[in-house]
Formats: C-alpha cells, structure tokens, sequence
C-alpha cells in the first residue's frame, strides 16, 4: 500500500531537491508519476486549533522519514527528541527498538514530563527508551557500527558549523554498514513576510531569551556536502511544503509556546492579526552509510 497521499517532485531550478506535492504516493521517499496539485493552505484562526494542527504538521514529517527508513532497520535512535513530537507518530510507522536522547536543558526543560506522559498514553515506554544526556557525550560512548538508523529534527538548528560535523562524524561512526541517517528541519530561506516573521521571533535576541548559535537552520546544501565529506552515499535531500499559516489569537498562542517573548506580539499586532505567520517549508536530508569504505 502506498504510505501517503502525498509526493515529490523536482523543484524547478534546484539541484537534487525534491518538494512535496498533494495527489500522487510514494513508497520510500520516491518520486512517483502522476498528476498532481499543491497542498492546499491551512488557516488557523483559534487559539485550541494551534496543537492540532502542529501535530499534523509532524504526522506528515513522521510518513516522510518512515520512507526513507528500510522497512526494519534495527535500533534507531532519534537525538534531541523533545517532548516527541516526531518520536511518537514515527514509532507507529516503523517497527524498530527506539533510543531517544535529549538533555531536556534550557528552554526544553519541560519536555522531559510531557515525554514521559506521552509515552506512558501511547502505551509505548516498552519500546522506546529515554536517554537524559548530553547527545555529543552518549555518541561518543557508543560502540562503532551498532545502530540500523540514526535520525533528528530541528536538532541541527541547535547547534553550529563546527558542531554539526562532529555530530554527522558520530553519526556515522556508530551506524552500520547500510544504515540511514535522516535530519529534518525547517528551511532558512523563507519565501515571504509571514515565513520572514517566524524566523525573526527565533533568532532575535529581542524577541528569545534563547537564539540560535549561529542560525535559524542550516542551510541545506551544506548539510548535504557535510554528509557528503564524511562518507555517506545516496544523499537526498527534500522539501516538503507546511501549508500552515496562523493569524490573530492562534498566533499568539504559538509564539508563547516557542517561548517568544509578548514584546513581539505588541510591535507586530496588527501584521499578525491580519496576515499572520507561516511555517516555512521542512526540509529533510538523508544518506546511507555505504558497505564499504568510500573515503
């Protein structure tokens, strides 16, 4: 059966990016043939219909990294896990053991309880394990060769340049021969105002306690070469569009819960009752460690 109603296709003028369109299937990530329409826009308007719709945004997530996965990889581990908002609706797709590891530290302190809660509803603590721990600090205790898969999402935003290699060495370093790696993100490059807008609550000092070290995402092609240089193989990369645009009382909703300080809502108020903000298009990267050393 196909595992979604939705697809890729080439965007134009790229170089080996997909993006997701409504209409057609897929099976593993795979372009398939057909006709096709975009996703239409999701409006939300009322502050209780924020979670709902950023659930689904991660169930469409969860669909696209189960594709990339093989069908049974082994142990998988996900870093920076947060509260699960992947881990969840990814461990209904694939039938692996899961690691998650996650410090739960600064901002994020709270998503250790409401992992837990979550894990104990879903009936899921017997196949996913919580490890608290600094994620460089648990990689590098890690025996060589020993996970099927190793994935993240909006991790890679938390750290910087220097950071990120370290983190795609460890990576593969700990997979096995043929194991995947998959790391999600939201794009840096935002396609207009409302995209412009979520991005600037992010990474200015004024309006978080906690920016980023060095940016809002990294930009994909250098996580692409970075995969690239450390040895893994079959790297694609993709881009699936959010369609999710949240205006008036539903965008202060989702500003607070990004920790954004009420300071950003006073200087764009009427912006964001009127147009609101857009989720920028996710972007999702992913290589295979190949079966035989090709460094």
């Amino acid at each position: 059966m196909p595992q979604s109603s939705l697809s890729w296709r080439r965007m134009p003028g790229s170089s080996g990016i997909w993006q997701l369109k409504s209409g057609e299937s897929t099976r593993g990530g795979s372009p398939a043939k057909g006709e096709c329409h975009f996703i239409p826009m999701k409006i939300v308007t009322h502050p209780k219909h924020v979670r709902d719709a950023w659930a689904g945004q991660y169930q469409r997530l969860a669909r696209q990294f189960a594709g990339l996965l093989r069908s049974k990889t082994g142990n998988l581990v996900e870093i920076g896990c947060g509260r699960g908002q992947l881990t969840i609706p990814l461990s209904k797709l694939v039938s692996d053991s899961l690691f998650i590891v996650d410090n739960f530290g600064g901002p994020y302190s709270k998503d250790h309880g409401l992992l837990k809660s979550a894990l104990v509803r879903e009936r899921l603590k017997s196949r996913i394990q919580v490890i608290v721990s600094d994620y460089a600090d648990w990689l590098s205790r890690q025996s060589s060769d020993l996970y099927g898969a190793l994935i993240s999402n909006e991790f890679l935003p938390e750290i910087n340049t220097a950071d990120m290699r370290r983190f795609l060495s460890e990576c593969y370093r700990v997979l096995k021969p043929a194991g995947v790696t998959v790391h999600g993100f939201l794009s840096p490059n935002p396609e207009n105002l409302r995209q412009q807008l979520v991005i600037e609550s992010d990474t200015d000092s004024r309006w978080t306690d906690f920016p980023s070290e060095e940016w809002f995402s990294p930009p994909p092609s250098l996580v692409k070469n970075q995969l690239r240089q450390i040895g893994f193989r079959k790297i694609r990369t993709f881009e699936i569009k959010s369609g999710l645009i949240i205006k008036a009382d539903a965008a202060r909703t989702f500003l607070k819960r990004w920790g954004v300080k009420d300071g950003f809502w006073k200087v764009y108020k009427e912006r964001l009752t009127q147009e609101g903000l857009e989720i920028p298009d996710w972007i999702i990267v992913s290589g295979v460690k190949p079966t035989t050393n090709t460094i």
